[in-house]
């Protein structure tokens, strides 16, 4: 398309008639009706620009229905813009920035200091549609999954939690959770008061679940979402 010369003034009218008779008709004109309109007297130069404008992918042809051409996506992006700029508008207004933070690993801790994660770069972040998220954004955040400990719930390696920041959460919640002297992990927690323990439990059956005193745990914020990667 980048080597095809631009539409010919005659092109353009066929095409804006075409555009406003069928606002008005809801159907499509005919070849003799284009004619007369873009001051065209032969029906075969019709023709001759109609295969021209299907062929670079503004029209479609319908063979064998009377009045049979469609204008396409592209050949209305053209005519009319606004409609669409106005929905780019609305989709990225539509759209909230989920900081980036860093990496959690999904399978044993990684060591990291007590109240931080590996930093990305500040612009780094990931787009959501506002109405997926809770009404307080301010403490959501992403962090993107290193290891396979949760495989059982459809994570990978490479995927991104959505994460809210929390300091507690109830037993089976996937949480982000500190380890003294360990670091951080990502796990489904569980209380056992009896033992004065926390279990953090993966969701990969070839992996143990990990055990610390409940005063070495820190809840540091539970899963909202998970996207997962395309490779």
């Amino acid at each position: 398309m980048s080597n095809e010369k631009p539409l010919s003034t005659r092109q353009q009218n066929i095409l804006q008639f075409i555009w406003e008779y069928n606002d008005e008709n809801g159907s499509a004109p005919s070849i003799r009706e284009i004619g007369k309109a873009t001051d065209i007297s032969s029906t075969s130069v019709v023709n001759y620009n109609l295969k021209r404008l299907t062929d670079l992918g503004y029209l479609v042809r319908k063979q064998m229905v009377a009045r049979g051409l469609q204008l396409t996506d592209m050949a209305r992006a053209m005519l009319n813009p606004e409609p669409v700029i106005e929905k780019i508008d609305e989709l990225v207004a539509s759209l909230f920035r989920v900081p980036l933070l860093g990496s959690i690993v999904a399978g044993e801790p990684i060591e990291v200091n007590d109240n931080a994660f590996q930093t990305y770069d500040e612009d780094d972040s990931i787009s959501i549609a506002a109405d997926m998220l809770p009404s307080r954004t301010d403490d959501i955040f992403a962090l993107r999954v290193d290891g396979y400990s949760m495989i059982g719930d459809m994570i990978n390696d490479g995927d991104i939690v959505i994460m809210e920041k929390a300091e507690r959460a109830d037993d089976g919640t996937m949480v982000a959770a500190w380890v003294e002297g360990e670091g951080t992990t990502l796990k489904r927690i569980f209380s056992e008061p009896k033992l004065d323990r926390i279990r953090l439990q993966p969701s990969n059956p070839t992996m143990e679940p990990i055990f610390a005193p409940v005063q070495d745990v820190r809840v540091q914020g539970r899963v909202l979402m998970v996207l997962r990667q395309t490779y």
